[in-house]
């Protein structure tokens, strides 16, 4: 009886212990979560709708589990095996094969199964565009006007007023309104007495100098200052193309886009393709209900592409260009060449451009003006010791130091050669201006 009751005991425990495993293994939705997010899953599907990959949402209904956890592991493997839904799949999709996910175990798999079997499905909501007001203030133009047109007639009504009296006051005291009336010119009548009786052409001479010279000196500063110089200019360009995001937290090299820095005159506006080489698949779909994200979109809109036609006929024959508005402006009788200064000068793009990698929206950051180029060809000093294409410049400069001593041009701060712009003919007219 002892042993009966042992052997109840022994029973018991073991569900108990067992019970928590049983637990544990059962799929949890909040972990699949976290793998879909950590292995980036929505890079290339949305639940809802199709995008690189199909939608997934259903996805349990229409295969098997088992079926499932062997495509999303290795659908490499799994097609080679010769199973007939794995290859008709993979011919469906143009032969763009699936990522390879052995680091997930099955568990995880129906870890991130149970995750979209059970995520709720979005609502619809109307998608607004950044800049677009939230709501229409028509309403307030033609208030504004109806005020404008109540305070023009409440000034006539006043005009009226103001003249009904000084013709009462005519009326009451003729003498003293013609006295008011020959009163000195305004203009008398604010001046000392002794400027009032000066030569009226020595006060025009003298009122054109004091206030003359203080304004061509304003005018002249403006004109060299101001007149054509656009720092700080940051206009809205059709697609709000965060520098920020790309060059800045993704750390994105600027020659990947402006692929011709170093070959070029100009850096090059790159072509919509270069941004299609990553926004085919990243499309922020899981920020917005499983939509395209706006600003992608605008991109596809002008590409004519839809992501969701048949492998090879995404795209439309109906581009249209993406009219971008120039930020950096030099006249036309200025020459600048990018490849110059990039590729032999070794400059960074922040010397000329600023903090662009921290940019939200471009500005120009520099003034651009000619002083500003002086400035930087009589200062900055050229690498010519580690550049071949400054060879025969580095062993002039250290012949004339080995002659000359720091009585050489060359001389630096530092006992080294020192060459810069200015010396290499940086100044010379013809040089920027041809």
């Amino acid at each position: 009886m002892i042993i009966k009751h042992l052997k109840g005991w022994a029973l018991l425990a073991i569900l108990a212990v067992s019970a928590p495993v049983i637990a544990q293994d059962a799929p949890s939705a909040e972990e699949g979560k976290k793998l879909y997010e950590a292995n980036n899953c929505g890079s290339c599907h949305a639940l809802d709708k199709k995008v690189v990959g199909p939608a997934l949402r259903g996805v349990t209904d229409r295969r098997s589990e088992e079926w499932l956890i062997q495509w999303i592991r290795n659908n490499e493997k799994f097609r080679k095996s010769g199973d007939a839904d794995a290859n008709a799949l993979y011919e469906e999709y143009g032969g763009a094969a699936m990522n390879i996910f052995e680091n997930l175990n099955p568990d995880q798999v129906k870890h991130i199964l149970e995750y979209i079997k059970t995520a709720p499905v979005p609502t619809q909501e109307v998608a607004v565009t950044p800049g677009q007001p939230a709501e229409d203030n028509s309403n307030s133009i033609y208030i504004l006007l109806i005020l404008v047109a109540v305070f023009g007639v409440v000034l006539m009504v006043l005009s009226k007023v103001k003249n009904s009296l000084l013709r009462v006051a005519a009326e009451q005291d003729p003498e003293a309104y013609a006295e008011q009336m020959s009163k000195l010119p305004l203009w008398k009548r604010l001046l000392p007495s002794k400027l009032a009786n000066m030569n009226t052409t020595v006060l025009s001479l003298f009122v054109t100098i004091i206030i003359g010279l203080p304004m061509a000196g304003y005018g002249y500063k403006f004109s060299i200052s101001e007149v054509g110089v656009q720092k700080g200019y940051a206009p809205e360009q059709p697609i709000a193309f965060s520098h920020k995001l790309h060059a800045g937290d993704l750390n994105l090299n600027c020659r990947y886009c402006h692929s011709t820095v170093e070959e070029s005159k100009s850096a090059s506006i790159p072509a919509l393709n270069t941004c299609m080489n990553c926004h085919k698949g990243v499309q922020l779909t899981e920020k917005y209900n499983g939509n395209v994200s706006p600003e992608i979109q605008k991109i596809y809109d002008a590409l004519d592409y839809d992501p969701e036609a048949k492998p090879g006929e995404e795209y439309g024959s109906n581009p249209k260009p993406i009219r971008w508005v120039r930020i950096h402006n030099l006249p036309d009788h200025a020459y600048f060449n990018h490849s110059q200064h990039v590729k032999v000068g070794k400059l960074e793009c922040q010397t000329c451009h600023g903090p662009i990698e921290q940019m939200e929206r471009v500005q120009q950051w520099n003034t651009l003006q000619m002083g500003w180029c002086i400035d930087c060809h009589r200062n900055a000093g050229i690498d010519a010791a580690n550049n071949n294409y400054y060879a025969a410049l580095h062993a002039k400069a250290a012949g004339d130091i080995e002659n000359n001593g720091n009585n050489s041009q060359y001389f630096g701060p530092d006992g080294k050669v020192r060459i810069t712009p200015a010396m290499n003919g940086g100044l010379e007219c013809a040089k920027c201006h041809y």
